[in-house]
């Protein structure tokens, strides 16, 4: 569950399976979400940066081997990881989801 987060419909549909990037510039296409989509490219809004690296760090972490995060992007979300920190309600949803999935996040529940 550390992997599924409520979206936008139109907004992740657009997105598709496109990798996580930063894209230059600051085009607004959805409007004050700040969200850009760009040659097959995905740059998130920066509060949510953290959490979506830390999604995809536990995933990689739990699934080894799999070619979760590229090469590429292990440096951009360790960035990500630092420049955005784990807040309080990512903390709480992530004890939510152990005490219902019975594993943890040790990349929120030991990266504060």
């Amino acid at each position: 569950m550390y992997n599924l987060v409520p979206a936008v419909g139109e907004i992740n549909g657009l997105r598709s399976n496109y990798s996580y990037s930063m894209i230059s510039g600051e085009r607004r296409e959805f409007g004050s979400c700040d969200m850009e989509i760009e040659n097959k490219k995905a740059e998130p809004p920066p509060h949510i940066r953290g959490d979506i690296a830390r999604a995809y760090m536990c995933m990689n972490w739990a699934y080894p081997g799999r070619g979760i995060i590229s090469r590429k992007n292990k440096k951009l979300f360790e960035a990500w990881n630092k420049v955005d920190p784990v807040d309080k309600w990512e903390h709480e949803r992530s004890l939510r989801i152990e005490a219902i999935q019975g594993n943890k996040n040790p990349f929120v529940n030991y990266n504060e």
